[in-house]
Protein backbone atom coordinates (compact mmCIF):
# COMPACT_ATOMS: atom_id res chain seq x y z
CA UNK A 1 0.00 0.00 0.00
CA UNK A 2 1.50 3.20 -0.94
CA UNK A 3 2.45 5.69 2.37
CA UNK A 4 1.15 8.27 0.30
CA UNK A 5 -2.13 6.90 0.32
CA UNK A 6 -2.46 5.96 3.44
CA UNK A 7 -2.48 9.19 4.89
CA UNK A 8 -5.16 10.71 2.71
CA UNK A 9 -7.23 7.90 3.32
CA UNK A 10 -7.42 8.41 7.12
CA UNK A 11 -7.47 12.30 6.42
CA UNK A 12 -10.53 11.59 4.63
CA UNK A 13 -12.32 9.46 7.14
CA UNK A 14 -11.53 11.44 9.83
CA UNK A 15 -12.57 14.78 8.21
CA UNK A 16 -16.29 14.46 7.63
CA UNK A 17 -16.64 16.44 11.16
CA UNK A 18 -14.60 19.01 9.90
CA UNK A 19 -16.08 19.27 7.03
CA UNK A 20 -19.37 19.70 8.71
CA UNK A 21 -18.04 22.06 11.34
CA UNK A 22 -16.39 24.33 8.39
CA UNK A 23 -19.76 24.23 6.65
CA UNK A 24 -22.32 25.16 9.87
CA UNK A 25 -19.04 27.68 10.33
CA UNK A 26 -19.46 29.05 6.97
CA UNK A 27 -23.48 29.45 7.70
CA UNK A 28 -23.14 31.46 10.55
CA UNK A 29 -20.39 33.85 8.76
CA UNK A 30 -23.36 34.56 6.32
CA UNK A 31 -25.84 34.78 8.69
CA UNK A 32 -23.93 37.79 10.35
CA UNK A 33 -22.69 39.01 6.87
CA UNK A 34 -26.08 40.06 5.53
CA UNK A 35 -27.76 42.20 8.27
CA UNK A 36 -24.15 44.13 8.20
CA UNK A 37 -24.59 44.43 4.48
CA UNK A 38 -27.88 45.61 4.36
CA UNK A 39 -26.97 47.86 7.27
CA UNK A 40 -24.44 49.30 5.21
CA UNK A 41 -26.23 49.48 2.11
CA UNK A 42 -28.84 51.83 3.52
CA UNK A 43 -25.73 54.13 5.09
CA UNK A 44 -24.11 53.82 1.85
CA UNK A 45 -26.93 54.90 -0.04
CA UNK A 46 -28.09 57.54 2.43
CA UNK A 47 -24.42 59.47 2.07
CA UNK A 48 -24.98 59.62 -1.91
CA UNK A 49 -28.65 60.99 -1.55
CA UNK A 50 -27.38 63.41 1.01
CA UNK A 51 -23.88 63.92 -1.43
CA UNK A 52 -26.36 64.73 -4.38
CA UNK A 53 -28.91 67.11 -2.76
CA UNK A 54 -25.69 68.81 -1.40
CA UNK A 55 -23.53 69.19 -3.72
CA UNK A 56 -26.50 70.73 -6.20
CA UNK A 57 -27.22 73.33 -3.76
CA UNK A 58 -23.69 74.07 -3.00
CA UNK A 59 -23.50 74.77 -6.70
CA UNK A 60 -26.50 76.38 -7.56
CA UNK A 61 -25.96 78.68 -4.50
CA UNK A 62 -22.37 79.70 -6.02
CA UNK A 63 -23.39 79.93 -9.87
CA UNK A 64 -27.30 80.47 -9.71
CA UNK A 65 -27.13 78.52 -13.01
CA UNK A 66 -28.85 75.71 -13.87
CA UNK A 67 -26.45 74.07 -16.31
CA UNK A 68 -24.12 73.69 -12.99
CA UNK A 69 -26.52 71.50 -11.06
CA UNK A 70 -26.75 69.23 -14.42
CA UNK A 71 -22.86 69.03 -14.12
CA UNK A 72 -23.27 68.06 -10.86
CA UNK A 73 -24.93 65.23 -11.95
CA UNK A 74 -23.52 64.12 -15.02
CA UNK A 75 -19.70 64.59 -13.20
CA UNK A 76 -20.91 61.47 -10.76
CA UNK A 77 -23.13 59.53 -13.46
CA UNK A 78 -20.53 59.61 -16.16
CA UNK A 79 -17.65 57.54 -15.29
CA UNK A 80 -19.93 54.86 -13.56
CA UNK A 81 -20.24 53.78 -17.68
CA UNK A 82 -16.93 55.20 -19.33
CA UNK A 83 -15.35 53.21 -16.42
CA UNK A 84 -17.07 49.87 -16.19
CA UNK A 85 -14.62 47.93 -17.93
CA UNK A 86 -11.88 49.20 -15.76
CA UNK A 87 -13.87 49.23 -12.27
CA UNK A 88 -15.40 45.39 -13.59
CA UNK A 89 -11.80 43.86 -13.87
CA UNK A 90 -10.37 45.49 -10.75
CA UNK A 91 -13.41 43.80 -8.77
CA UNK A 92 -12.93 40.12 -10.39
CA UNK A 93 -8.68 40.01 -10.30
CA UNK A 94 -8.42 42.19 -6.57
CA UNK A 95 -9.75 41.33 -3.68
CA UNK A 96 -13.24 42.57 -4.33
CA UNK A 97 -13.64 43.69 -0.09
CA UNK A 98 -10.20 45.24 -0.26
CA UNK A 99 -11.38 47.09 -3.48
CA UNK A 100 -14.65 48.04 -1.59
CA UNK A 101 -12.94 49.32 1.63
CA UNK A 102 -10.78 52.03 -0.27
CA UNK A 103 -13.45 53.00 -2.32
CA UNK A 104 -15.52 54.08 0.23
CA UNK A 105 -12.70 55.17 2.03
CA UNK A 106 -11.63 57.51 -0.28
CA UNK A 107 -15.53 58.62 -0.68
CA UNK A 108 -14.67 59.76 2.66
CA UNK A 109 -11.98 61.82 1.92
CA UNK A 110 -13.17 63.42 -1.17
CA UNK A 111 -16.17 64.56 1.28
CA UNK A 112 -14.05 66.12 3.68
CA UNK A 113 -12.36 68.24 0.67
CA UNK A 114 -15.41 69.50 -0.50
CA UNK A 115 -16.20 70.98 2.84
CA UNK A 116 -13.45 73.07 2.14
CA UNK A 117 -13.43 73.86 -1.47
CA UNK A 118 -16.80 75.49 -2.23
CA UNK A 119 -16.11 76.77 -6.00
CA UNK A 120 -17.72 75.43 -9.15
CA UNK A 121 -14.56 74.01 -10.82
CA UNK A 122 -13.49 72.11 -7.35
CA UNK A 123 -17.25 70.63 -6.52
CA UNK A 124 -17.54 69.49 -10.19
CA UNK A 125 -13.72 67.57 -9.95
CA UNK A 126 -14.29 66.31 -6.47
CA UNK A 127 -17.47 65.15 -7.97
CA UNK A 128 -16.23 63.41 -10.55
CA UNK A 129 -14.10 61.64 -8.03
CA UNK A 130 -17.30 60.63 -6.59
CA UNK A 131 -18.30 59.39 -9.55
CA UNK A 132 -14.93 56.87 -9.61
CA UNK A 133 -15.30 55.74 -6.39
CA UNK A 134 -19.34 54.83 -7.49
CA UNK A 135 -18.00 53.37 -10.56
CA UNK A 136 -16.68 50.67 -8.34
CA UNK A 137 -18.98 50.58 -5.66
CA UNK A 138 -22.18 50.12 -7.55
CA UNK A 139 -21.16 47.11 -9.85
CA UNK A 140 -18.83 45.14 -6.35
CA UNK A 141 -21.98 45.56 -3.93
CA UNK A 142 -23.79 44.00 -6.50
CA UNK A 143 -21.24 41.37 -6.81
CA UNK A 144 -20.31 39.95 -3.59
CA UNK A 145 -24.23 39.10 -2.52
CA UNK A 146 -23.64 35.57 -3.26
CA UNK A 147 -20.71 35.67 -1.16
CA UNK A 148 -23.15 37.51 1.06
CA UNK A 149 -25.61 34.92 1.24
CA UNK A 150 -25.78 31.42 0.00
CA UNK A 151 -26.91 30.88 -3.78
CA UNK A 152 -30.63 29.76 -2.78
CA UNK A 153 -30.74 32.75 -0.60
CA UNK A 154 -29.75 35.56 -3.48
CA UNK A 155 -33.13 36.71 -4.61
CA UNK A 156 -34.12 36.99 -0.82
CA UNK A 157 -30.50 39.09 -0.07
CA UNK A 158 -31.19 41.31 -3.08
CA UNK A 159 -34.41 42.44 -2.14
CA UNK A 160 -33.58 42.77 1.38
CA UNK A 161 -30.50 44.67 -0.22
CA UNK A 162 -32.64 46.80 -2.80
CA UNK A 163 -35.18 48.01 0.32
CA UNK A 164 -32.05 49.46 1.94
CA UNK A 165 -30.62 50.95 -0.75
CA UNK A 166 -34.26 52.91 -1.42
CA UNK A 167 -34.42 54.03 2.20
CA UNK A 168 -31.19 55.26 2.31
CA UNK A 169 -31.90 57.41 -0.51
CA UNK A 170 -35.10 58.50 0.90
CA UNK A 171 -33.30 59.35 3.93
CA UNK A 172 -30.37 61.05 2.86
CA UNK A 173 -32.09 63.76 0.93
CA UNK A 174 -34.30 64.34 4.21
CA UNK A 175 -31.34 64.61 6.41
CA UNK A 176 -29.62 66.60 3.65
CA UNK A 177 -32.05 69.25 3.48
CA UNK A 178 -32.04 69.30 7.42
CA UNK A 179 -28.66 69.99 7.99
CA UNK A 180 -28.44 72.25 4.97
CA UNK A 181 -30.94 74.65 6.82
CA UNK A 182 -29.34 74.47 10.32
CA UNK A 183 -26.01 75.43 8.78
CA UNK A 184 -25.49 75.29 5.03
CA UNK A 185 -23.90 72.62 3.02
CA UNK A 186 -20.31 72.32 4.61
CA UNK A 187 -22.41 70.94 7.66
CA UNK A 188 -24.10 67.99 5.23
CA UNK A 189 -20.93 66.89 3.56
CA UNK A 190 -18.99 66.60 7.10
CA UNK A 191 -21.49 64.13 7.96
CA UNK A 192 -21.56 62.34 4.60
CA UNK A 193 -17.75 62.06 4.91
CA UNK A 194 -18.61 60.36 8.48
CA UNK A 195 -21.49 58.24 6.54
CA UNK A 196 -18.94 56.66 3.93
CA UNK A 197 -16.36 56.19 6.57
CA UNK A 198 -18.41 54.17 8.40
CA UNK A 199 -19.19 52.36 5.41
CA UNK A 200 -15.50 51.41 4.81
CA UNK A 201 -15.18 50.71 8.37
CA UNK A 202 -18.49 48.24 8.02
CA UNK A 203 -17.10 46.64 5.06
CA UNK A 204 -13.46 46.24 6.48
CA UNK A 205 -15.27 44.37 9.36
CA UNK A 206 -17.39 42.19 7.07
CA UNK A 207 -16.75 38.41 6.49
CA UNK A 208 -17.19 37.17 3.19
CA UNK A 209 -17.42 33.58 2.26
CA UNK A 210 -13.87 32.16 0.09
CA UNK A 211 -13.14 33.48 -3.60
CA UNK A 212 -13.81 31.06 -6.11
CA UNK A 213 -10.47 29.92 -7.68
CA UNK A 214 -9.35 30.69 -10.71
CA UNK A 215 -10.63 28.92 -13.43
CA UNK A 216 -7.70 27.02 -15.70
CA UNK A 217 -7.41 26.82 -19.11
CA UNK A 218 -7.93 22.92 -20.88
CA UNK A 219 -4.38 22.44 -20.31
CA UNK A 220 -4.79 22.56 -16.89
CA UNK A 221 -2.73 25.72 -16.62
CA UNK A 222 -3.92 29.58 -15.95
CA UNK A 223 -5.98 30.97 -18.42
CA UNK A 224 -3.65 34.61 -20.07
CA UNK A 225 -6.50 35.75 -22.08
CA UNK A 226 -5.29 39.53 -23.36
CA UNK A 227 -6.06 42.64 -21.04
CA UNK A 228 -8.17 43.54 -24.00
CA UNK A 229 -9.85 40.31 -23.33
CA UNK A 230 -10.26 40.96 -19.70
CA UNK A 231 -11.88 44.48 -20.16
CA UNK A 232 -14.17 43.27 -22.39
CA UNK A 233 -15.43 40.16 -20.67
CA UNK A 234 -18.57 41.64 -19.50
CA UNK A 235 -19.81 42.51 -22.51
CA UNK A 236 -18.54 39.31 -24.11
CA UNK A 237 -20.45 37.25 -21.24
CA UNK A 238 -23.75 39.41 -22.00
CA UNK A 239 -23.25 38.57 -25.57
CA UNK A 240 -22.66 34.93 -25.48
CA UNK A 241 -26.10 34.85 -22.72
CA UNK A 242 -29.23 35.96 -25.09
CA UNK A 243 -31.47 36.47 -22.03
CA UNK A 244 -28.82 38.22 -20.22
CA UNK A 245 -27.92 40.44 -22.40
CA UNK A 246 -31.39 41.59 -23.95
CA UNK A 247 -32.63 41.67 -20.16
CA UNK A 248 -29.82 44.63 -19.17
CA UNK A 249 -30.11 46.29 -22.74
CA UNK A 250 -34.05 46.32 -21.98
CA UNK A 251 -33.90 47.31 -18.45
CA UNK A 252 -30.72 49.96 -19.44
CA UNK A 253 -33.59 51.41 -22.19
CA UNK A 254 -36.44 52.08 -19.80
CA UNK A 255 -34.01 53.51 -16.97
CA UNK A 256 -33.89 56.56 -19.93
CA UNK A 257 -37.14 56.58 -20.42
CA UNK A 258 -38.13 56.72 -17.08
CA UNK A 259 -35.27 59.34 -15.83
CA UNK A 260 -36.87 61.60 -18.70
CA UNK A 261 -39.62 61.93 -16.01
CA UNK A 262 -37.32 62.97 -13.62
CA UNK A 263 -36.83 66.22 -15.27
CA UNK A 264 -40.53 67.19 -15.65
CA UNK A 265 -41.43 66.14 -12.13
CA UNK A 266 -41.17 69.29 -10.76
CA UNK A 267 -43.03 70.89 -13.21
CA UNK A 268 -45.82 69.09 -13.20
CA UNK A 269 -46.53 69.14 -9.75
CA UNK A 270 -45.83 73.02 -9.22
CA UNK A 271 -47.01 74.41 -12.40
CA UNK A 272 -49.63 71.82 -14.04
CA UNK A 273 -51.33 70.26 -10.62
CA UNK A 274 -50.31 73.75 -9.08
CA UNK A 275 -49.88 71.71 -5.80
CA UNK A 276 -46.59 73.76 -5.01
CA UNK A 277 -43.46 72.41 -3.10
CA UNK A 278 -45.40 69.87 -1.04
CA UNK A 279 -47.00 68.16 -3.87
CA UNK A 280 -43.10 67.47 -5.83
CA UNK A 281 -42.27 66.38 -2.33
CA UNK A 282 -45.22 63.72 -2.24
CA UNK A 283 -44.72 62.90 -5.89
CA UNK A 284 -41.38 61.47 -5.59
CA UNK A 285 -42.05 59.96 -1.92
CA UNK A 286 -44.89 58.05 -3.98
CA UNK A 287 -42.03 56.45 -6.31
CA UNK A 288 -39.26 55.83 -3.35
CA UNK A 289 -41.75 54.49 -0.96
CA UNK A 290 -43.19 52.24 -3.86
CA UNK A 291 -39.60 51.28 -5.21
CA UNK A 292 -39.25 49.94 -1.04
CA UNK A 293 -42.11 47.95 -1.10
CA UNK A 294 -41.37 46.46 -4.52
CA UNK A 295 -37.81 45.44 -3.54
CA UNK A 296 -39.05 43.74 -0.94
CA UNK A 297 -42.36 41.97 -3.30
CA UNK A 298 -39.37 40.60 -5.48
CA UNK A 299 -37.66 38.93 -2.82
CA UNK A 300 -40.77 36.38 -3.42
CA UNK A 301 -39.62 35.49 -6.95
CA UNK A 302 -38.77 32.19 -7.57
CA UNK A 303 -35.54 31.33 -9.44
CA UNK A 304 -37.15 30.18 -12.83
CA UNK A 305 -39.71 33.49 -12.91
CA UNK A 306 -36.52 35.76 -12.21
CA UNK A 307 -36.79 37.09 -16.30
CA UNK A 308 -39.94 36.84 -16.41
CA UNK A 309 -40.92 39.27 -13.47
CA UNK A 310 -37.78 41.90 -14.64
CA UNK A 311 -39.99 42.04 -17.92
CA UNK A 312 -42.98 42.71 -16.47
CA UNK A 313 -41.92 45.01 -13.70
CA UNK A 314 -40.49 47.10 -16.64
CA UNK A 315 -43.74 47.53 -18.47
CA UNK A 316 -45.23 48.20 -14.86
CA UNK A 317 -43.07 50.91 -14.39
CA UNK A 318 -43.51 52.77 -18.00
CA UNK A 319 -47.38 52.12 -17.42
CA UNK A 320 -46.83 54.12 -13.64
CA UNK A 321 -45.42 56.74 -15.05
CA UNK A 322 -47.71 57.39 -18.07
CA UNK A 323 -50.61 56.99 -15.60
CA UNK A 324 -48.96 59.79 -13.83
CA UNK A 325 -48.64 61.99 -16.79
CA UNK A 326 -52.51 61.40 -17.30
CA UNK A 327 -53.53 62.21 -13.68
CA UNK A 328 -56.04 65.48 -12.92
CA UNK A 329 -54.84 65.67 -9.58
CA UNK A 330 -52.18 65.53 -7.01
CA UNK A 331 -53.36 61.85 -5.58
CA UNK A 332 -53.82 60.27 -8.82
CA UNK A 333 -50.28 61.14 -9.52
CA UNK A 334 -49.13 60.08 -6.41
CA UNK A 335 -51.06 56.80 -6.65
CA UNK A 336 -49.68 56.52 -10.38
CA UNK A 337 -46.19 56.86 -9.08
CA UNK A 338 -46.68 54.49 -6.35
CA UNK A 339 -47.34 52.07 -8.69
CA UNK A 340 -44.40 52.54 -10.82
CA UNK A 341 -41.95 52.95 -8.23
CA UNK A 342 -43.62 48.99 -7.09
CA UNK A 343 -42.86 47.60 -10.20
CA UNK A 344 -39.44 49.46 -10.47
CA UNK A 345 -38.18 47.88 -7.39
CA UNK A 346 -39.51 44.03 -8.17
CA UNK A 347 -38.14 44.68 -11.44
CA UNK A 348 -34.59 45.91 -10.08
CA UNK A 349 -35.10 42.72 -7.56
CA UNK A 350 -35.56 40.28 -10.24
CA UNK A 351 -32.97 41.69 -12.63
CA UNK A 352 -29.73 41.82 -10.34
CA UNK A 353 -30.86 38.01 -9.20
CA UNK A 354 -30.92 36.83 -12.33
CA UNK A 355 -27.43 38.40 -13.10
CA UNK A 356 -26.44 37.36 -10.19
CA UNK A 357 -27.56 33.84 -10.62
CA UNK A 358 -26.25 33.67 -14.22
CA UNK A 359 -22.78 35.30 -14.16
CA UNK A 360 -20.06 32.86 -13.62
CA UNK A 361 -18.09 34.02 -10.30
CA UNK A 362 -14.78 35.00 -12.01
CA UNK A 363 -16.54 37.18 -14.48
CA UNK A 364 -19.24 39.15 -12.55
CA UNK A 365 -17.87 41.79 -11.03
CA UNK A 366 -17.58 42.92 -15.17
CA UNK A 367 -20.94 41.87 -15.49
CA UNK A 368 -22.51 43.92 -13.04
CA UNK A 369 -19.92 46.46 -14.26
CA UNK A 370 -21.31 46.70 -16.96
CA UNK A 371 -25.03 46.48 -16.09
CA UNK A 372 -24.12 49.61 -13.50
CA UNK A 373 -22.69 51.08 -17.22
CA UNK A 374 -25.96 51.09 -18.94
CA UNK A 375 -28.51 51.99 -16.21
CA UNK A 376 -25.92 55.27 -15.35
CA UNK A 377 -25.58 55.45 -18.92
CA UNK A 378 -29.46 55.40 -19.77
CA UNK A 379 -29.56 57.69 -16.68
CA UNK A 380 -27.43 60.49 -18.07
CA UNK A 381 -28.99 60.13 -21.67
CA UNK A 382 -32.53 60.68 -20.59
CA UNK A 383 -32.00 63.65 -18.22
CA UNK A 384 -29.98 65.20 -21.24
CA UNK A 385 -33.07 64.44 -24.00
CA UNK A 386 -35.53 65.53 -21.24
CA UNK A 387 -34.12 68.71 -20.73
CA UNK A 388 -35.12 69.38 -24.91
CA UNK A 389 -38.02 67.54 -25.06
CA UNK A 390 -39.57 69.26 -21.77
CA UNK A 391 -39.88 72.48 -24.50
CA UNK A 392 -41.26 70.78 -26.84
CA UNK A 393 -44.14 68.87 -25.11
CA UNK A 394 -44.81 70.24 -21.67
CA UNK A 395 -44.31 68.43 -18.19
CA UNK A 396 -47.61 66.48 -18.81
CA UNK A 397 -46.75 65.14 -22.53
CA UNK A 398 -42.83 64.40 -21.57
CA UNK A 399 -44.32 62.20 -18.78
CA UNK A 400 -46.51 60.08 -20.80
CA UNK A 401 -43.82 60.15 -23.34
CA UNK A 402 -41.14 58.64 -20.49
CA UNK A 403 -43.76 56.05 -19.57
CA UNK A 404 -45.03 54.97 -22.85
CA UNK A 405 -41.42 53.97 -23.93
CA UNK A 406 -40.98 52.26 -20.85
CA UNK A 407 -44.31 50.22 -22.04
CA UNK A 408 -42.51 49.46 -25.40
CA UNK A 409 -38.69 48.63 -24.36
CA UNK A 410 -40.72 45.91 -21.91
CA UNK A 411 -43.12 44.33 -24.53
CA UNK A 412 -40.17 44.69 -26.68
CA UNK A 413 -38.30 42.28 -24.31
CA UNK A 414 -41.53 40.08 -23.86
CA UNK A 415 -41.78 39.28 -27.22
CA UNK A 416 -38.10 38.71 -27.77
CA UNK A 417 -38.14 36.21 -24.79
CA UNK A 418 -41.20 34.63 -25.80
CA UNK A 419 -39.74 33.79 -29.30
CA UNK A 420 -36.61 32.36 -28.03
CA UNK A 421 -38.62 30.51 -25.47
CA UNK A 422 -40.50 28.68 -28.02
CA UNK A 423 -37.80 27.98 -30.48
CA UNK A 424 -36.14 26.25 -27.11
CA UNK A 425 -39.45 24.44 -26.79
CA UNK A 426 -39.23 22.91 -30.22
CA UNK A 427 -35.99 21.80 -30.08
CA UNK A 428 -36.14 20.01 -27.57
CA UNK A 429 -34.16 19.15 -24.86
CA UNK A 430 -31.39 18.84 -27.74
CA UNK A 431 -31.30 22.14 -28.50
CA UNK A 432 -28.81 24.70 -28.80
CA UNK A 433 -28.00 26.28 -25.37
CA UNK A 434 -26.38 29.51 -24.59
CA UNK A 435 -22.93 30.16 -24.60
CA UNK A 436 -21.51 29.59 -20.75
CA UNK A 437 -19.55 32.77 -21.37
CA UNK A 438 -16.90 31.61 -18.89
CA UNK A 439 -13.92 34.34 -20.18
CA UNK A 440 -11.39 35.26 -17.26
Amino acid sequence: MSPTRAPARQQSAGSAGGEAGTDRSRRLERARALPLGIVLQAVNAAGDGLAMVALANRVFQTSHASWAVAAVFLAVTVPISALAPVAGLLLDRLPVKTVLVIAAAVESAIALALVLATGVTATLVLATGFGICAAVLQPGLGAIVPRLAARTMVIKANSYLQAATWIGFTAGPLLAGLLITVSGSGLALAVNAALYALAAAGLAAMRLAPEPAPPAAADGRPGRPTLGEQLRAGYSYLRSDIDAGMLVLIVGIMVAFANMAVVAEVVFAEHVLHSGPAGYSLLVAGWTGGMVVGTLAGGRLRQRWLIVGALAGTVLTGVGVALAGLAAVLWQAVAAYAAGGLANGFETVATRSFIGHRAPAEVAGRVFAVYSGVLFGGISVGMAVAAWLLTVLGARGLLVVSGIGGIAAGLAGCVIYAARSRRARIAGPDGPRPASGHIS
